[in-house]
């Protein structure tokens, strides 16, 4: 007796199918079931499909298409669709027992085509044709179109789709800008609550700022994730149903410490370098010839010069430059000698400011490498995000040639969604800004201005949605030069 094969359930934004584990790597092979999928074995809890072991290898293309069979009647097609589920919607193919099919749009009417007055549940993928419940034929689970005979979907997951695609379509602009604005917005619970959570933590020192953080940066790669594949009704906040220490925690760790390095990384190093005197701008060339008039201008009588003073028969040269080197010391001296500098500057301005060329050109390279450095983060840092939200891979993140291109491929579209993104940071620093000088009278001794702190952290919050936003759509309209997989 040859046993039962597992049954695997898999949860989409279509539906919720069931099949085994064969057709299940068939599926993600195709692209109808995404890494952020959930799935399940038999009665099992639901995780993410990318963190099941077995289904690691079809998301890596290890797995190949099975071959189409011979035969590909259409009572073969029910049959194997009867037993093993319908695959997901957003596939772009069908599945391996059958040859690809085109998925056609529902004609032009929004109605049933026999009853006018019944909701549209089924769209024939063939002619087009729109059906109430009750039209089509059903084998099990199967609706079957009434007139040609072919597969039926959700009527409701077609026209999405078909949204989703003219969205795709149309261009990234203005329309998007509003759209991330009002994302967040859309899901307000989620919304109040980690703006919530974020807040306390950062008033609760160190540690809660690093958990802080990798939320925040949770929040923002979910984002990112699926927006990029055009999920704008999914919720931002990550399922915590499913925790994993290692992926919801160490990893956007190590991402966000990537994401520190490949954009503000030039910009630490070269800080931390002046700080420790590694670098020293021309200090040494500037102080040591200072010092060499300091020395100059304090040389007093030595000791053999005392003695020539007092000696009656010295001789008169030498008498004359020990008297010297003894009105030097005087402070009428220094007066004359300041005065005389001062006069010889009036007189050649131009050997003042040669002596200090050298101390000047320093400083002025290292100005020049602290505005460079600096211009290179405010120009990555929205690219590092984009890369480690959707590639989740440090080895992507601290390679800026992944981003550079990235920002080749995507072309005028980057350069829009970093306009959007200064916009968008500028906005909330001055919102906090405002936000601290309007609780100001709430500050505390010893604490702090906790109540600006809070309302300041849900902006931020919310603010970081919003770029998070920006950043997905601009890969959403990007996907044909991408390579990402949006349907």
């Amino acid at each position: 007796m040859s046993a039962q094969p597992e049954v695997w359930r898999v949860s989409t934004p279509e539906g919720v199918f069931e099949t085994n584990l064969e057709t299940l790597k068939q599926w993600i092979v195709e692209g109808c079931v995404l890494p952020t999928d959930k799935v399940s074995k038999g009665n099992l809890s639901w995780i993410d499909a990318g963190r099941v072991p077995k289904l690691k290898g079809a998301f890596n293309g290890e797995v190949t298409p099975a071959p189409e069979p011979a035969s590909n009647s259409h009572e073969t097609f029910v049959d194997s669709t009867a037993a093993l589920g319908n695959p997901p919607s957003h596939s772009t193919t069908a599945t391996s027992r059958v040859e690809p099919v085109r998925v056609v749009a529902p004609s032009g009417t929004s109605v049933c085509q026999n009853h006018p007055a019944a909701a549209p549940e089924y769209v024939c993928r063939m002619c087009g044709a729109v059906f109430c419940k009750d039209c089509p034929k059903f084998t099990g689970k199967v609706p079957i179109c009434p007139l040609c005979g072919d597969l039926c979907r959700e009527y409701r997951a077609v026209t999405e789709k078909a949204a989703r695609t003219a969205l795709q379509q149309s261009g990234f602009g203005m329309e998007d800008f509003v759209r991330a604005i009002r994302y967040p917005l859309n899901h307000k619970t989620a919304l109040f609550t980690g703006a919530l959570i974020y807040g306390l933590l950062l008033l609760a020192g160190f540690r809660g700022s690093l958990i802080a953080g990798v939320i925040l940066f949770g929040c923002i790669s979910h984002v990112i994730s699926q927006v990029a594949w055009g999920r704008l009704n999914r919720s931002f906040m990550p399922d915590f149903s499913s925790f994993s220490i290692v992926d919801d925690f160490i990893v956007p760790i190590f991402l966000g410490v990537g994401i520190m390095i490949v954009s503000w990384g030039p910009l630490i190093a070269l800080v931390i370098a002046l700080m420790f005197g590694v670098l020293s701008g021309g200090n040494d060339v500037n102080s040591s010839s200072f010092g060499a008039d300091h020395v100059a201008e304090s040389t007093g009588p030595s000791e053999e010069d005392l003695e020539v003073l007092t000696d009656p028969n010295a001789d008169p040269a030498r008498l004359e430059e020990a008297n010297r080197k003894l009105q030097e010391t005087r402070p009428g001296a220094a007066i004359a000698r300041e005065a005389e500098a001062s006069q010889a500057e009036a007189n050649d301005p131009i050997g003042t400011y040669r002596d200090f060329l050298p101390y000047l050109g320093a400083r002025l390279s290292i100005a020049v490498l602290l505005l460079l450095f600096f211009a290179w983060g405010v120009f990555y840092y929205p690219m590092a995000l984009t890369v480690a939200g959707y590639t989740q891979g440090f080895g992507s993140v601290i390679n800026p040639l992944v981003g550079l291109d990235t920002i080749h491929r995507m072309g005028t579209t980057y350069f829009k969604a970093f306009a959007m993104v200064i916009v968008v940071q500028v906005v909330s620093l001055v919102v906090s800004v405002v936000v601290n000088i309007v609780t100001s009278p709430f500050t505390l001794p010893f604490m702090g201005n906790l109540v600006g702190g809070f309302i300041s952290a849900s902006f931020t919050f919310y603010f970081n949605l919003v770029v998070a936003c920006i950043l997905g759509l601009s890969l959403f309209k990007s996907a044909d030069r991408l390579g990402i997989n949006v349907n």
